[in-house]
């Protein structure tokens, strides 16, 4: 049985106050209940609309709405009408998206972003097919439902007003950003942990190069009332997707042992004299080459930096680590038999990040 998130606007009640020549919050709940025979379940709502020509009546459906008078009387309404047409697997899900200005980005989107990806993973570890279903709700609702998708590679579904069919948005997998807060994992870890105040966090960030701070500060908050960053509800998206990717990866098997001899698992490239690198590249590799699912070690170009990390982690297994002393650092690429980010992510976690940080 598919899973169908779908967001809930107010269509509803402004298609009746139209019809009814009222404001919509006069207008009655018979009126609502006459407005779907009047003009047809069609023509009543966006939602209704869209679930015809999307989902099936055995299918789930979960009906997101605000936390707001109107949107709760849609949503309630729209779950009344799919129950009375034998659809039996309809729920409602509240939003804390209210009328609130000061807290609208800070606590609101994000809580829309945990919400989503919430119902996301249940289905999917329930091994379920899960759609998003962004035809209705407001424009900011629509925009961070339809990312939280392509990242968590969900489809997702449209019906434009004056459109018959549904337009899909493909799941779209994206990993650039994922690698970023991979890179800088303690950080985002420390700031999810509870509120930071503005100075901590600039504290925090000083210890990062200046371009890498660049790319780190579009995903942060500005400073809110209490003056504590959070999170940006699309930094949210990507550390819930990383966190996501650990948790798949502890429940997978440990990756097949390499048929490479440990002396040959280290490129000649490595040669710490010849080379110039950082004091300890060697022994670090050394160590590298014990682990049994290691298949090739590769030196690669050097990085002025001081601090020893994880750089990015690949699907086909690959893991790209900086070696540091106190003067330079030196890309290295581990090849191991992990296969998926999933299990590569966690082979990474548990082998490699501690022997970076010995």
């Amino acid at each position: 049985m598919r899973k169908i998130i779908t967001t809930t606007g107010t269509s509803l009640l402004t298609n009746a106050a139209r019809e009814f020549k009222k404001k919509s919050a006069d207008v009655t709940d018979k009126e609502l209940h006459l407005f779907w025979k009047q003009v047809g379940v069609e023509a009543a709502s966006a939602e209704t609309n869209s679930l015809l020509k999307i989902a099936k009546p055995d299918e789930e459906i979960v009906l997101l709405h605000t936390d707001t008078t109107d949107g709760y009387r849609c949503a309630r309404e729209v779950e009344r009408y799919l129950k009375s047409q034998n659809w039996l697997h309809v729920r409602l899900r509240k939003l804390p998206l209210e009328n609130n200005e000061a807290q609208f980005e800070s606590h609101g989107l994000r809580e829309l972003v945990n919400i989503l990806i919430d119902e996301i993973s249940q289905g999917q570890r329930q091994n379920r097919e899960v759609v998003i279903n962004a035809t209705g709700g407001f424009k900011a609702e629509i925009a961070y439902t339809t990312m939280v998708g392509m990242i968590f590679e969900v489809p997702i579904k449209y019906i434009y007003q004056n459109f018959q069919k549904p337009i899909t948005f493909p799941a779209l997998p994206v990993s650039w950003n994922i690698d970023l807060l991979l890179e800088y994992d303690n950080f985002f870890q420390w700031l999810d942990e509870e509120p930071r105040l503005r100075q901590e966090v600039e504290e925090c960030l000083k210890a990062i190069p200046e371009s890498e701070r660049d790319r780190i500060l579009p995903l942060l908050l500005p400073p809110d009332s209490e003056d504590c960053i959070y999170l940006s509800p699309a930094g949210e998206i990507l550390w819930k997707r990383v966190n996501q990717q650990r948790d798949i990866g502890k429940s997978l098997p440990e990756p097949n042992t390499s048929k490479i001899p440990e002396k040959d698992k280290i490129s000649n490239s490595l040669d710490e004299v010849k080379h110039h690198y950082p004091k300890g590249t060697l022994n670090f590799a050394q160590k590298i080459a014990k682990l049994a699912p290691v298949e090739e070690i590769i030196g690669g170009h050097f990085e002025n930096t001081t601090t020893r990390r994880v750089k990015k982690v690949f699907d086909d297994g690959s893991i790209r680590v900086l070696w540091a002393d106190n003067k330079k650092a030196a890309n290295i690429t581990i090849r191991t038999t992990a296969r998926g980010l999933a299990q590569t992510l966690n082979f990474c976690d548990q082998y490699i990040r501690p022997l970076l940080d010995s």
